[in-house]
Parts: C-alpha cells; structure tokens; sequence
C-alpha cells in the first residue's frame, strides 16, 4: 500500500525487519563482550511480550517523512523498560547515553529523496491495515552486527539472549 505510492523510498527487506533497542555504532571486542554481558542480564529480567503492530508513522513527522515506520501498541510498556533497563546498563558500562527516548517500532523504510512525498504522506495519514496483523511474541534480543553494501545493510546475528523471566 505505502509503496504503491511511488515514492523514492528504499524500503527494508522483509527478512531484515526488525526492532532496533539500542544503535551502538563502532564497539570493539571489549565492548562487544561487556555488551554481551549486560544483554544477557537484562534478557534474564526480561519475560517474553505478546507485540501486537499498530499504526505506522514516520520521523520527524507525518508531513516530513525521512524515516517510515510502525509502531507497537499491546506489549509496548514492557519493551520499553527493557530498553530503559538496557541503556541505563550501557550508560553504567561507559556508553554515550543516547540522545532520544526509545520509540518501540520497527523501520519500513528510508526516504532517499522528495519524489512523490505529497502521494506517500497522503498514504501514511490515510493508512489502515486491510487486516489487523497477527501479534507476535518477542522471547529474545539478538546483538546485531550491520555490514553496510551498495545494495543495502546485511544483519549478522552476533549473540542472543532469551528473555527468561517469568
């Protein structure tokens, strides 16, 4: 539906969509093995949510879409405390806190130029599902890797951690 609307957008690939907690940038092997260590206790306080997508959305805004989205609404707030949990453990680990507050969506896709924006904006704000998605249950966070290519970023699972909390 949204791409129907011929917009210049590089939309992600099905097989890379997924729920960004926390962007960590370059880390190091130190890093990465504290990374690890944290992740893992957060995961253990973390009980798996039912997720259930909402409405889609877009940074900064609706009528100036960069970045295209959808958002969570049921299991929302336990999301966002692992993700509060997550950063306050980075923060504490020697991590930069992170500037913005975690916003419990996945991305749809990048907007690369104005071509069409007046079409997409006008389907983003008239979006509705033409069927509710099924919800999903979220049981684990995965340490990405992101390779960066001409022809988009590959996601190379590093480590996961089940969240295991009843």
């Amino acid at each position: 539906m949204l791409a129907e609307a011929g917009a210049d957008v590089k939309w992600v690939e099905p097989h890379n969509l997924h729920l960004t907690i926390r962007f960590l940038g370059e880390i190091d092997e130190p890093q990465r093995r504290a990374v690890e260590a944290l992740a893992s206790r957060v995961a253990s306080r973390t009980a798996p949510t039912l997720l259930q997508l909402s409405q889609v959305g877009a940074f900064p805004s609706l009528r100036a879409p960069r970045v295209v989205w959808v958002g969570i609404d049921e299991g929302r707030e336990p999301l966002v405390r692992m993700a509060e949990q997550l950063e306050e453990e980075l923060v504490r680990a020697g991590f930069q806190q992170e500037a913005r507050a975690f916003e419990a969506h996945a991305t749809l896709g990048r907007v690369r130029s104005g071509r069409r924006r007046t079409e997409l904006v006008e389907r983003l704000t008239q979006f509705a599902w033409p069927s509710a998605p099924e919800p999903f249950v979220a049981d684990h966070l995965t340490l990405f890797q992101s390779v960066l290519s001409p022809s988009g970023p590959t996601y190379l699972p590093l480590a996961r951690f089940a969240f295991t909390a009843a």
